[in-house]
C-alpha cells in the first residue's frame, strides 16, 4: 500500500507541473488545431481500449479500487499529457499563420467530413481537399508528413508505454 501511495504523490506532483504548463498549450493555435482536426480522438480511445484490455487482466477488487478509480477519473489528464507531447512537435514544424489555415480548414464541412468519414467525401469535397492540399501550407503538411509521423510515433510509444507501466503498478494486487 505504502508503494501506491508513493505512486500516486508522484502522479499527483506530475499532474500539478502538467497542469501548468497545460494553461499555455491550451490557449495556442497548436492545441486548437489539434482538437480541430480530432487528433486527440485516438488518444481518447486508446485510453479507453487500455482500461477494457486491463478490466481483463486485473479485475477490480478491493485491493485495487483506488487505483482503478484513479485510472477512470484520471483520462482527461492523460489526454492532456499527450497533448503536452504533441503541442511542441506540431510548433516546431508550422507557423501559428499555417495553423490558421489548418483550422479553418478542418471548420469546413470538407474537413468535418474528412474527420468524419473520407471515404464518403462528395465529389466537391474531393476537389476542395485537393484545392486544400496544393495550397503553399498543404503543401507543407505533405512535405513535413514522414517526418513529423515518425516524431509523434515516437510520442506516443512514450505516451503509451508509461501509461501502461502506470495502470499496472495501480492495479496489480499486492
Amino acid at each position: 500500500m505504502k508503494k501506491v501511495k508513493r505512486l500516486f504523490l508522484g502522479l499527483f506532483m506530475l499532474v500539478g507541473l502538467m497542469v501548468s504548463s497545460q494553461d499555455s498549450l491550451d490557449k495556442s493555435l497548436a492545441a486548437t488545431y489539434l482538437k480541430a482536426n480530432g487528433s486527440l480522438n485516438q488518444y481518447d480511445y486508446a485510453y479507453d481500449q487500455l482500461l477494457l484490455m486491463l478490466g481483463k487482466q486485473y479485475p477490480e477488487t478491493e485491493k485495487n479500487a483506488e487505483g482503478w478509480r484513479y485510472l477512470k477519473e484520471n483520462k482527461a489528464e492523460a489526454i492532456a499529457d499527450m497533448k503536452s507531447f504533441l503541442v511542441p512537435i506540431y510548433k516546431s514544424n508550422f507557423t501559428d499563420e499555417d495553423f490558421a489555415q489548418m483550422i479553418n480548414f478542418y471548420e469546413t464541412d470538407t474537413g468535418k467530413q474528412l474527420m468524419q468519414d473520407r471515404t464518403k467525401m462528395s465529389d466537391s469535397q474531393k476537389k476542395e481537399l485537393n484545392s486544400y492540399y496544393n495550397t503553399a501550407v498543404g503543401q507543407k503538411i505533405i512535405e513535413k508528413q514522414q517526418s513529423l509521423s515518425a516524431e509523434i510515433a515516437t510520442a506516443s510509444e512514450n505516451w503509451s508505454r508509461d501509461l501502461y507501466e502506470t495502470a499496472v503498478s495501480l492495479l496489480k494486487s499486492e
